[in-house]
């Protein structure tokens, strides 16, 4: 229960609400004891009330890390308050199961060892997306429906870290990485394929001009400069974009068109998309 200090005017309802949360919350007293436990609390933990009261939860405030390990395997994000009841201070514990967000980290970190995902910027890698992008392809032929593919490529990379130095080259390029990455829907995929390349595959599209229009608001996405250090710094990126069926029925492809018509787009100053079906259609 709540301690009789806590109890009048409504708290029993705050009570009541904790009781049916599904974040865990545990409140200890004056002297470091627990007095309240809620039902997520045991599920997240697995621990009753009495077996959580032998721990020093208190303890749990000092870590260092945003993620506690509370047992083997079991992982929880924690926040804390301090409430001053009749100048006595209750201290209140409330942590989210975040299990699974360390399983997504250790199976990252697992990508990143064998070369599958990039390391500056957190993106899938070169390999990795065309996996995914072979998926993205299986999905659309069973839904009839068509997968864009944008290959993005920052033009005068090389000028750019000539101008900046290399970590600042590559803090844009981290910047890049994770404005894309904002940019695009939950489903879609973002790659860094190489030092000055990204690919981004847009899945389940219902209009041939869908991925057109994407490449056209990150291209604007993308000329707002960038904070590197305390200085703006702008880049300009091309964009090739392929689609399938259209252009192409495989990952590896796709992935091509979609390079060489980024490749186009450079010829032409940077700045600029071109459609892998252009060429195409122009030698017919």
């Amino acid at each position: 229960m709540l301690p009789p200090e806590l109890t009048p005017e409504g708290v029993g309802l705050a009570s009541l609400i904790a009781s049916g949360t599904r974040d865990g919350i545990a409140v200890l007293g004056p002297d470091g004891k627990l007095i309240f436990w809620n039902s997520a609390a045991v599920a997240i933990t697995g621990w009753s009330l009495a077996q959580a009261a032998e721990r020093n939860l208190a303890d749990l405030i000092n870590a260092r890390e945003p993620l506690v390990e509370l047992r083997d395997g079991v992982y929880v994000e924690l926040r804390y308050t301090r409430v001053n009841a009749d100048g006595r201070i209750f201290l209140i514990l409330m942590f989210t199961d975040s299990t699974y967000l360390m399983s997504l980290r250790n199976a990252r970190q697992q990508l990143q060892s064998l070369g599958l995902v990039d390391k500056a910027t957190g993106l899938s890698g070169r390999e990795l997306v065309l996996v995914q992008l072979d998926q993205a392809i299986a999905l659309a032929k069973r839904d009839k429906r068509s997968v864009g593919v944008l290959s993005l490529k920052v033009d005068d990379f090389r000028q750019l870290r000539e101008i900046a130095d290399g970590q600042a080259a590559e803090e844009v390029l981290r910047q890049l990485a994770t404005r894309i990455s904002a940019f695009i829907r939950e489903s879609d995929v973002a790659a860094r394929v190489s030092n000055e390349s990204f690919l981004v595959v847009l899945t389940a599209l219902t209009s041939s001009n869908d991925a057109v229009i994407v490449a056209v608001r990150l291209l604007l996405v993308l000329t707002e400069p960038f904070d590197v250090v305390g200085k703006p710094r702008s880049v300009q990126c091309s964009i090739g974009i392929a689609e399938f069926p259209r252009d192409a029925n495989d990952a590896t492809s796709l992935f091509g068109a979609a390079l060489a018509a980024a490749d186009r787009a450079q010829l032409m100053g940077g700045g600029h998309y071109r459609v892998a079906s252009e060429a195409r259609d122009r030698q017919e």
